[in-house]
């Protein structure tokens, strides 16, 4: 009888050691970095790319940022009216955060890019912060490029 108290106490130090292990490397992945290196294949607008990992290929949306549109679609529209400008600024105003954007592309051509992975939006983009090395692109747009604080809403 003593034998099986011994045994399942040990049972549940074991159980407890492992629990305690789990809930330590969970702990520390969440914390963890979590940039994915990849390679811009193009700039589709001021907030929105195209890149590639291994023959992967897939449009990310930069998550904290919104960039006016670079052409006559109805989202354009809808922020001439929003901000009280015309069609063409709006479309001005993205064509120079997408210049931007290149700009600074090749002025980091050299330097690694990586996606801080934000999840899936509901257009099947990757949501996410891109990096050239240290450089935060997003907070570079949003404070030089011409864009906007936004709040997507998967």
């Amino acid at each position: 009888m003593d034998y099986k108290y011994k045994t399942n106490k040990e049972k549940d130090m074991k159980k407890g050691l492992i629990t305690f292990i789990s809930l330590f490397f969970i702990t520390c992945c969440a914390y963890a970095e979590s940039k994915i290196p990849i390679k811009i294949l193009r700039i589709v607008d001021g907030d929105t790319i195209e890149a590639q990992i291994n023959r992967n290929k897939f449009s990310v949306r930069l998550v904290g940022i919104d960039c006016y549109e670079t052409c006559r679609i109805h989202r354009a529209y809808r922020q001439a009216y929003e901000n009280n400008l015309s069609i063409d600024e709006v479309i001005k105003k993205g064509n120079e955060s997408k210049h931007f954007l290149q700009k600074l592309y090749e002025q980091n051509k050299n330097n690694k890019v990586y996606l801080d992975f934000h999840g899936i939006d509901r257009y099947g983009r990757a949501l996410g912060i891109i990096y050239f090395n240290k450089l935060n692109v997003n907070e570079m747009l949003e404070n030089e490029g011409g864009c906007m604080v936004y709040e997507y809403k998967s």
